[in-house]
């Protein structure tokens, strides 16, 4: 019996600490936009796939501008997440194939609202697989906010940021993150439930 609970125990705290470990790794590559390794063309701004083309944007396909924080242009954006970031503009789309095993993750960002030109709002679709997991619009000159949602898959999958405005507005975008989900209170359970009868046997064995 003591075998048995102490492999209960030892699994329940392997998960844990697997969880935890995973939890904290960001699985989207370049999720903060910080890998830009050519100098934006019109100075503080490109496009990925039209004007001032980028060229390259480490990680991610689509049709969207690539911003530096100051950029005047775009109404300095003025991230706290490092130098640079994206913008869905009308019906622009950002994406990137994510490399996941099967499981459940939360996924977050941060959203702002350009406030310099056009307007007045830009909605934009997050998608995981194909599945339209949130719609999100946000008004013109928005402050930055931080949003997440949970998604379960049975492997790698793409997720999207779809613009769906046909004016000329803009959302921010930046600080995109995956984390693999915090273990089941399942998990948790079995292992206080191992420890206490753990104390019980230690308590009969003194008796």
């Amino acid at each position: 019996m003591n075998k048995k609970i102490l492999a209960a125990v030892a699994a329940a705290m392997v998960a844990m600490s697997t969880g935890a470990s995973a939890q904290s790794t960001n699985l989207v590559v370049n999720g903060s936009f910080e890998d830009v390794s050519f100098s934006l063309p019109a100075g503080s701004y490109c496009y990925l796939g039209g004007p001032f083309e980028c060229g390259t944007v480490t990680g991610w396909t689509g049709l969207f501008p690539l911003m530096a924080s100051n950029s005047g242009p775009w109404g300095n954006p003025n991230t706290s997440a490092g130098n640079y970031l994206i913008g869905i503009q009308g019906t622009s789309h950002a994406e990137q194939t994510l490399t996941l095993t099967a499981g459940t993750y939360t996924l977050a960002w941060s959203d702002a609202g350009r406030g310099n030109y056009g307007g007045p709002t830009e909605t934009y679709q997050v998608i995981v697989g194909g599945n339209v997991l949130s719609t999100e619009s946000v008004n013109y000159g928005a402050a930055w906010t931080n949003k997440s949602l949970t998604f379960t898959t049975t492997g790698n999958t793409t997720l999207s940021f779809a613009g769906q405005t046909t004016s000329d507005s803009t959302a921010f975008i930046d600080n995109v993150s995956v984390t693999a989900a915090v273990p089941e209170p399942g998990t948790y359970a079995m292992l206080m439930a191992g420890l206490g009868l753990l104390g019980v046997l230690a308590r009969r064995r003194k008796a």
